[in-house]
């Protein structure tokens, strides 16, 4: 998932709303595809300004590097990383994970 600034981010078509508890404690909404139900961004509460988008919806998914795992505390034991990154148990504090 990357994090962009919800002031450059647009998008078209339609979508349905989700809302759930995200990891911060606070509402989180998973926007997704309504013609196929792909999970496609996430708009959280804790973040107003942010807008997560989920690597695999990407055309070039390959462009996105990431810098951070996020939530590992909650991966199974099989689920072992490619490739070193920093990691956090959960949600980092806001300056930790750009």
């Amino acid at each position: 998932m990357l994090g962009v600034p919800r002031a450059s981010f647009s998008g078209i078509g339609p979508i349905k709303q989700v809302y759930t508890k995200g990891g911060s404690g606070h509402s989180a909404v998973r926007n997704i595809c309504i013609e196929c139900g792909s999970l496609l961004f996430g708009t959280p509460e804790s973040a107003p300004d942010l807008v997560t988008i989920y690597a695999g919806t990407l055309d070039d998914c390959a462009a996105f590097v990431p810098n951070a795992a996020l939530f590992v505390s909650q991966r199974p034991p099989w689920a072992a990383l490619a490739i070193p990154l920093v990691e956090y148990e959960r949600m980092p504090p806001p300056d930790d994970a750009s």
